[in-house]
């Protein structure tokens, strides 16, 4: 393509000029400007101007190569400058112009049909245009452009404007890209960057350097180089860089690597180059210093060092050994200390001995695996690896694993078996207990009276014992995922309501929940029985956290409930017993105690003295009869009748207790030493119950001495232990068992009172609450009663 044929009939100077001056300043702009885009708006107001175009427009080609934007122009709105783009490819008006060195010049968009899209000029009314490329004809940046809404022939002096002025711009693009790439590598985030003048003055530093010393650019500036911070203080390394700043400014290239300090005392290492950079006639103009942190190279490097080290001292320790057999010779060299694991003579083995001499150190059930594992590498110049037993010289039993690979020659014959030995005993000692264990675990795991179900991270069921399998009835563990555990059909055992699928003790392990308070389910098994299971569940954590696996455990409470069920019956029974019988007997009781006051009332005049003590023992009959019947009502509704448990405090249950026996405190003397009590799960009526029969009896059975208690509590583990002692009279051992029957007394009425049911009640009252009541006593000693209460959260 080319220029309009139309010949510049321009005849005066002055329009040539003012061409000139404007490119002469466009390109004075262009060396004294950083602002690219100011410049690329200048040039296109000073083409629309120059040309007397209404539009001009630098467009710049995008890295697809499929479009241009229209970078910056004149006459364009404003919302469209920086943003609109047009088509480049061949046949469009713009993809022409950046295909040819040539302006491209339109007269009448309307009339040309060279090009297949113009419609965004023809639609703001354009009718001529003239276009040149910015940058090398091989790769343009862009295009520059002058657009007119009449019909006109652009001249060939206009198209030589055009052409100087993107010259212009295509110098100032190169220069922008250039400056681009300087302050890239300048400012490499990974490079330490400095620019010096010859003499070592420090023009510019960049900031990655400047991040390893405390000072700021302006503090470095315009200092020699080797007395800046970087360098440390004293001697350090700064003879070192005067020196190479010296030899760089001779023009050599000098590469470095040293050792400095952070300024909070951080060791680190650089390694980099002092180069000169020269003119035109070879002079050096400036030096440019880069280097880069390598200090984790170096700690890899003594890492690797130190790996090294701690090889040759295993070796060295009998830990690996290494080998070569020559094949056709059958010379076995090797190390000390693989020659000391097979228990050959070193000196014999560093000369090389026959293959024989060292399978004959294998063990005996390891030998022929050994010898045939050899015989394939070799025929085949494989690799080898094998795990064996040898018995070295003080006829120990090592374990070792050793590897090598057969090499050939050029023929493919076997030549030489190089290879290592490492001894592995503890740890095949380690996994060989650790197999015992795993087999003892898996036969406990099947053995184990309750069911057990391990299932992992996602909710697949991976195993479950013999006892699992019959208290579901059959094989059906076999669940992928949690959603198929809808398929066990269960409701709660207390409820009867249905158990939902994020209720199951496996869906909440699984979430890492402990179940360590028993869900207790009734379920439909797959043989058809119904059955209440009670389980718990833990799950197994990994390093992070994460649950990897979870355990249940299921127990088959089915005859438990039913015998508990039939418990609660026969206590109820029980109960109404006592409170018929109680109810039966206190009547006629209450009626033979009011005869008989009343015949002491009104006969006691008449009444002589045996017949006044026949009526004193048959009323204190009638009375221990009433209280052994409300004791009896009392000790039949311990279970039916008590209150829930919840956290009692002992202190305010014995300073009521005390309360209620001050009275027989005071009459006997009696010393009462109290240590702290605790806070524990339990019914406080029934406790009070307990505490003040032990205390009555401690108060009643003492000789002569005023009576000694004291009460104390030790916390053993989820339990509290409580002792109430005293130095009374004492129980004889073939008597202490007695003590808990219901009516059974150790003493006659004459000489002690009571009804025989207090120490019983107690302990029912202990059991309700899940603990245990036991007695220590030596006559004439003392007695002690240690009861078990559970420890409140």
């Amino acid at each position: 393509m080319t220029t309009s044929p139309n010949a510049d009939s321009e005849s005066n100077n002055g329009p040539r000029i003012r061409r000139q001056e404007v490119v002469a300043d466009l390109g004075q702009q262009a060396l004294e400007t950083d602002n690219l885009d100011e410049l690329l708006h200048d040039a296109a107001a000073a083409v629309a101007e120059t040309v007397d175009a209404e539009y001009a427009s630098v467009l710049e080609l995008l890295p697809s190569g499929e479009e241009l934007r229209l970078r910056r122009g004149v006459g364009w709105p404003d919302d469209l400058v920086g943003t609109a783009t047009i088509p480049a490819h061949s046949s469009s008006y713009a993809g022409a112009a950046l295909r040819t060195a040539q302006p491209v010049v339109v007269e009448d968009l309307d009339d040309d049909d060279r090009f297949s899209d113009s419609d965004e000029l023809r639609e703001r009314g354009v009718k001529s245009g003239l276009s040149v490329s910015v940058g090398p004809d091989e790769r343009p940046w862009g295009l520059l452009r002058a657009h007119a809404t009449e019909r006109r022939a652009f001249s060939d002096r206009d198209a030589a404007f055009l052409r100087s002025v993107a010259t212009v711009l295509a110098s100032a693009v190169e220069n922008a890209r250039t400056e681009r790439r300087f302050e890239a590598i300048f400012e490499d985030p990974n490079i330490l960057v400095g620019l010096l003048d010859p003499d070592g003055t420090v023009l510019d530093i960049n900031g990655t350097a400047m991040e390893y010393i405390d000072a700021d650019l302006a503090d470095v500036t315009g200092e020699p180089f080797w007395e800046t911070p970087w360098w440390g203080r004293g001697d350090d390394a700064r003879a070192d860089v005067e020196e190479w700043t010296n030899r760089a400014a001779e023009g050599e290239y000098v590469e470095f690597e040293t050792d400095l300090t952070r300024p909070s005392g951080e060791r680190y290492t650089i390694n980099g180059v002092f180069r000169p950079v020269t003119d035109d006639d070879g002079d050096v103009v400036s030096i440019i210093v880069s280097d880069r942190d390598v200090t984790e190279r170096k700690e890899r490097e003594r890492y690797l060092e130190d790996a090294k080290a701690q090889l040759e001292a295993a070796t060295d320790a009998g830990a690996v050994g290494t080998w070569e057999w020559h094949i056709p010779e059958d010379e076995f060299v090797a190390g000390p200390s693989f020659a000391r694991t097979f228990g050959i003579d070193p000196e014999a083995a560093r000369d090389g001995v026959p293959l024989e001499s060292l399978l004959s150190s294998v063990h005996e059930d390891d030998r022929d695996r050994v010898e045939r594992r050899i015989e394939a590498a070799v025929e085949n110049c494989a690799e080898y690896e094998e795990e064996y037993r040898v018995r070295n010289a003080d006829g120990e039993v090592r374990w070792v694993v050793a590897r090598g690979t057969v090499e050939a020659d050029d023929d493919g014959n076997p030549k030489t078996f190089p290879g290592a030995l490492t001894d592995i005993t503890d740890r095949k000692q380690a996994e060989l207990e650790a197999e015992k264990q795993r087999k003892q675990l898996e036969t406990l795991f099947q053995v184990l009276p309750v069911g057990a179900v391990v299932a992992d991270a996602d909710g697949t069921l991976r195993t479950a014992n013999d006892t699992a399998r019959e208290i579901w009835g059959g094989d059906v563990f076999d669940a992928a995922s949690v959603d198929e555990y809808a398929k066990f059909d269960a409701v709660w055992a207390d409820s009867g309501e249905p158990v939902d699928l994020d209720e199951w003790t496996m869906v909440r392990v699984l979430d890492g929940e402990a179940v360590t308070e028993p869900n207790i389910y009734e379920i439909n098994a797959f043989d058809g029985d119904r059955r209440v299971i009670m389980q718990h569940g833990m799950p197994v954590t990994d390093e992070s956290g994460e649950v990897t696996r979870a355990v249940v455990t299921l127990t088959d409470i089915t005859e438990r409930r039913e015998f508990q069920r039939k418990l609660e019956e026969s206590n109820e029974r029980l109960e109404q017993f006592a409170y018929a019988a109680s109810h039966d007997l206190q009547e006629p009781l209450r009626m033979v105690t009011s005869y008989l006051r009343l015949l002491e009332n009104r006969y006691g005049d008449a009444i002589d003295g045996d017949g006044q003590e026949f009526l004193d023992y048959a009323v204190d009959g009638a009375e221990r009869m009433s209280e052994m019947i409300d004791g009896l009502l009392a000790y039949s509704r311990v279970e039916t009748r008590g209150d829930p448990l919840e956290p009692v405090d002992l202190e305010g249950v014995i300073d009521d207790v005390i309360d209620d026996l001050q009275f027989q405190i005071d009459e006997t003397d009696a010393a009462l030493e109290l240590s702290a009590l605790p806070t524990v799960e339990g019914d406080a009526s029934q406790l009070r119950q307990v505490f003040q029969n032990l205390l009555d009896n401690a108060l009643t059975y003492h000789d002569d001495d005023p009576p000694r208690v004291s009460v104390d509590a030790q916390r053993q583990g989820e339990q509290w232990e409580i002792a109430v002692s005293d130095a009374g009279i004492g129980i004889a051992p073939e008597d202490q068992e007695r003590v808990f029957t219901v009516f059974d007394r150790l003493h006659g009425q004459d000489e002690y009172e009571g009804t025989g049911i207090g120490l019983a009640l107690c302990q029912r009252i202990v059991e309700r609450h899940g603990g245990e009541i036991r007695i220590d006593s030596e006559p004439g000693e003392g007695t002690t009663f240690t009861f078990t209460l559970p420890a409140a959260e």
